[in-house]
């Protein structure tokens, strides 16, 4: 479960870290505000995406691996 657990950690990093560097080379690269809200609202989006995604992952593995959770 551990391993799922770190993987689950390491993948949420990647995916932020990727939005934040798109969000930074849009507000690097325009000059108007309204492309940058919109990229923070899209990568917000995305993060609530993938953490939601991540999550049905994480919680498929916890009922294949441990007795202990709930079926």
């Amino acid at each position: 479960m551990w391993h799922t657990t770190s993987w689950f950690f390491r993948t949420w990093l990647k995916v932020t870290l990727a939005l934040a560097v798109g969000v930074g080379v849009v507000w690097l690269c325009t000059d108007r505000a309204g492309y940058v809200v919109l990229a923070v609202i899209g990568a917000g989006l995305a993060e609530c995406w993938t953490v939601r995604q991540l999550c049905r992952e994480w919680a498929q593995e916890a009922r294949y691996l441990c007795w202990w959770w709930p079926k």
